[in-house]
């Protein structure tokens, strides 16, 4: 489950029972990233599979952020996570499209895919390999089911998506 250190004072405390009884929701098994107050990352409730997760800090509040893939689980930041401004891009399952690249605006909590690159349930498995940001454009591998993994990028301030070269 999700816990806390307090290094001020040395205190340890049990933040919040995503997944209540004697199996635990592996907070953080994928992704983890801190943004202002709020944490980030991924945990399985036992219900919807393992999500999206966020706890506030400031208010001590944990809540299930999105269910991209209800019931089974989306398995967010598998493969990547990065934070570009208040956006968070990540790797994500869903049964339409398999593992693509998804996002989370922070400041409106809005939720989406960003492409789907490997067209149908297979998926591109973006970041799997390598995931870098430079200016504004995330560069990372994935796989388009046609030329193979390769040099993929999503320039954030215009919400463009393209294979970078076929290498």
């Amino acid at each position: 489950e999700l816990w806390a250190h307090d290094t001020s004072n040395a205190s340890t405390w049990r933040v919040a029972d995503i997944h209540s009884g004697s199996t635990g929701s592996n907070p953080g098994q994928y992704m983890s990233i801190l943004v202002g107050d709020t944490l980030y990352f991924n945990a399985n409730d036992g219900s919807s599979g393992d999500e999206l997760w966020a706890h506030d800090t400031s208010n001590a509040s944990t809540w299930q952020v999105a269910d991209i893939y209800s019931g089974a689980g989306s398995s967010p930041g598998y493969f990547m996570e990065i934070l570009v401004g208040d956006t968070l891009y990540f790797s994500a399952y869903d049964v339409s499209s398999g593992t693509e690249l998804w996002a989370h605006d922070t400041s409106n909590a809005s939720t989406w895919r960003v492409a789907d690159i490997y067209s149908g349930s297979t998926g591109s498995n973006p970041g799997e390999h390598m995931e870098i940001l430079v200016g504004d454009t995330l560069y990372f591998s994935a796989n388009d089911g046609s030329s193979g993994r390769e040099l993929w990028a999503h320039d954030t301030s215009n919400a463009s998506t393209w294979r970078v070269a076929d290498i």
